[in-house]
C-alpha cells in the first residue's frame, strides 16, 4: 500500500471525530474516532453513500441493542444472540458492508450499565454516529480526489509503454524477459484505469452544463479503456505469433508493420489533440479517416491461398489470422475513439475544457 491522501484522510477524520466528541462532552469520544476509521472512502459520492449505509446499519445495531438491553437482558450470551440476529438482518436488507461497524455498535451499546441503561445507550450510539458525519466531512473538505486527471495518467503512460513495445517487436527488438515483466505492468494499470473510471463516473455534477460535458468525458475516457486493451492484445499476439510473422515475406511484414505503426501514431496523436496538446483541424468530417484496411485484407486471403497452394506447413493460418484480427480490432476502436475526440473538441469548446497537462504525467 502507498501513502496517499486516503490514508491522510483517516488520520484528519479521526482527529476531527475526536475533536467534535469532546466538544459535545461525550464520555466515550473514543468511539467516534473508531466508526470514522469505517467511514473514509475515495471518493465523495461514495462516502455520501457509505454514510447512509451506515447509518442504516448502526440504527440496526443499536435498536436491537436497546431492545435486548431494556426487555431481555445483556449478558455475554444475549450479546452473541443479539450480533447473529443483526447479522442476519443487515444480509436480508443488502447491507453486507456495514456488518463490522454495526457489530461494534451493538457490543458498545449493549456493553452499558444496567442503570441508566438507556441514556448511556443513547449517548454511546450518537458518538458512533458523529464518527461517521466527522469522515463525511473531511472526505467533503479536505483533499478532494481528481479522478480525471489519475484516469488520464495512467491512459496515457500505460499506452506509451504499449505503444512502444509495440513497435520494438514488429522490429524484432524486443527483450523477451523485460517483455514479459512489463506485460504484467501493463495488465495491472489497465485494471487500475477500470478502478479510476468508475470513481470519476461516480463522481456526481450539480451544474447541467458541468453534467452533459462530463457525460462526453465519461464516453472519451471509456473508449480510451477499450484502445488501451485492445492495443494490449495486439501486443500479447504479435509477442506469441512473433516467429509465424517473420515467416512472411519481407514485403508482407512491411505491410503489416505500416498499418501497425499507422495506428499507434493515430492512436498517440488522439490522447495529445484530448488534452490540447494537438491542434484539432476544423473542416474535420466525422468520418472514417484511417488508413484503407483492404490490403491488410487482401493480404491476408492472398497469403491463404499461398499456404493452401504450397502446403506450408511454416505458415499457420490460424496463427496469421489472429494477428489480422487483432490488428482489425485495434483499428476499429482507435477509429471510433477518434471520431469522438473531434466531436468532442469541435463542439461547445467553453465546457469541454480539458486542465491536463502531459507534462505532470
Amino acid at each position: 500500500m502507498k501513502f496517499g491522501a486516503r490514508i491522510l484522510k483517516t488520520g484528519i477524520a479521526i482527529s476531527l471525530a475526536l475533536f467534535i466528541a469532546q466538544l459535545c462532552h461525550s464520555p466515550s469520544p473514543s468511539l467516534a474516532g473508531i466508526s470514522a476509521i469505517f467511514a473514509v472512502q475515495p471518493s465523495i459520492y461514495r462516502s455520501y453513500l457509505e454514510i447512509l449505509q451506515r447509518a442504516q446499519g448502526n440504527v440496526i445495531g443499536a435498536a436491537i441493542a436497546i431492545g435486548f438491553g431494556l426487555y431481555i437482558g445483556n449478558d455475554f450470551i444475549l450479546i452473541g444472540i443479539a450480533s447473529i440476529i443483526c447479522v442476519a438482518l443487515l444480509i436480508q436488507f443488502k447491507l453486507e458492508n456495514t456488518i463490522g461497524l454495526a457489530l461494534v455498535t451493538l457490543v458498545i451499546v449493549m456493553d452499558s450499565p444496567n442503570s441508566d441503561f438507556l441514556m448511556v445507550a443513547l449517548t454511546r450510539f450518537g458518538t458512533i454516529m458523529l464518527g461517521l458525519v466527522a469522515a463525511f466531512i473531511v472526505n467533503l473538505i479536505f483533499l478532494p480526489p481528481k479522478y480525471e486527471v489519475t484516469l488520464f495518467q495512467f491512459i496515457y503512460t500505460t499506452n506509451d509503454e504499449i505503444m512502444r513495445w509495440i513497435k520494438l517487436n514488429l522490429r524484432h527488438a524486443a527483450d523477451f524477459p523485460l517483455l514479459k515483466k512489463d506485460m504484467k505492468w501493463m495488465q495491472k494499470q489497465i485494471t487500475q484505469m477500470s478502478s479510476y473510471y468508475e470513481l470519476y463516473r461516480e463522481e456526481r455534477t450539480f451544474l447541467r452544463r458541468t453534467n452533459i460535458s462530463k457525460s462526453r468525458k465519461i464516453a472519451v475516457y471509456r473508449q480510451m479503456i477499450l484502445c488501451s486493451q485492445k492495443g494490449y492484445e495486439l501486443l500479447k499476439i504479435l509477442h506469441r505469433y512473433e516467429n509465424d510473422f517473420l515467416q512472411l515475406p519481407p514485403e508482407k511484414q512491411e505491410l503489416i508493420r505500416m498499418q501497425i505503426d499507422y495506428l499507434t501514431d493515430t492512436h498517440e496523436q488522439l490522447l495529445l489533440t484530448y488534452i490540447d496538446k494537438v491542434s484539432v483541424d476544423l473542416h474535420y468530417a466525422e468520418k472514417h479517416l484511417a488508413q484503407d484496411p483492404q490490403d491488410l485484407m487482401r493480404l491476408f486471403l492472398n497469403e491463404m491461398k499461398e499456404i493452401d497452394k504450397d502446403d506450408d506447413e511454416g505458415i499457420d493460418q490460424y496463427h496469421l489470422m489472429r494477428i489480422i484480427a487483432c490488428v482489425f480490432a485495434y483499428q476499429e476502436t482507435i477509429d471510433y475513439l477518434e471520431k469522438l475526440v473531434h466531436s468532442f473538441k469541435l463542439r461547445h469548446h467553453d465546457e469541454n475544457k480539458i486542465d491536463i497537462d502531459v507534462h505532470d504525467i
